[in-house]
């Protein structure tokens, strides 16, 4: 399956932190709900140590426990707003770590489940070894997910589309994430904002994320053709469908 934005999709989305999920690919999350999809999102931690800078900053700091929660009611509303649901694993962050007995747990979340459409971070995202850690596990799972032979509840399921999104802000030319698929958000800006706007322990999400994607777009408009976008997301597909690459490709209204 090669077109990202179709009618009732099923996808699932791993974030290693809070709010990654909707800086990145908010947008696209509320672009798939609208088209008829089924969207969960997975945080792997609540970016309680490493990503949240506004909690840290109160003198004195809330306990961990507490920027838990905080981070917790913050994420939940965010997908609320794009029309997703929510979980947090809660396997902490800084580091992120995905072991043996937590991969298993997530083969079991892809079989349970079923997506035809995975989101996840850049797979070379060096300058946050926790995005690594994350997308690491999650490509793992979806090349085991349609195995028999592994001793997990849920009977396999067809390996998904596997799409991963932006790299740490400002890193991309370091982590060499360069995008072969746009997706127009100018329809869902403002809504993807407002989601941004509820993750307060990270100040300043939405203007600076609100840049890129108008950057995204000016470089949809250049090489994918799409005329008339105003904002975008971009990704890099995996998988067979990328191996012929030929030029990005765009998905518009």
């Amino acid at each position: 399956m090669t077109d990202l934005i179709t009618e009732d999709r099923r996808v699932l989305v791993f974030s290693a932190h809070a709010a990654d999920f909707c800086s990145r690919a908010g947008g696209t999350i509320a672009r798939l709900v609208d088209a008829g999809g089924s969207v969960h999102i997975h945080d792997m931690s609540f970016g309680e140590k490493c990503e949240s800078p506004a909690l840290w900053a109160q003198q004195p700091p809330p306990a961990i426990e507490q920027i838990k929660e905080i981070r917790g009611r913050e994420m939940s509303a965010a997908a609320a707003t794009l029309g997703a649901t929510i979980d947090c694993l809660d396997w902490g962050d800084s580091p992120l770590i995905v072991d043996a007995d937590r991969q298993q747990q997530l083969l079991e979340l892809f079989r349970a489940f079923q997506p035809d459409l995975v989101l996840t971070h850049w797979k070379d995202d060096i300058l946050h070894p926790d995005h690594m850690e994350c997308t690491r596990a999650v490509i793992w799972a979806s090349r085991y997910c349609f195995r028999p032979g592994l001793d997990i509840e849920s009977p396999p399921c067809p390996s998904p589309q596997l799409v991963l999104y932006e790299t740490t802000l400002g890193t991309a030319p370091v982590a060499r994430f360069l995008p072969n698929l746009f997706v127009d958000i100018s329809q869902v800006q403002q809504r993807k904002a407002e989601a941004l706007g509820h993750l307060a322990a990270q100040p300043g999400l939405a203007e600076r994320y609100e840049t890129l994607a108008a950057y995204r777009a000016f470089e949809a408009q250049s090489t994918a053709w799409m005329q008339g976008c105003q904002y975008a997301e971009a990704f890099v597909r995996l998988g067979t469908e990328a191996a012929g690459f030929d030029g990005p490709a765009g998905f518009g209204p």
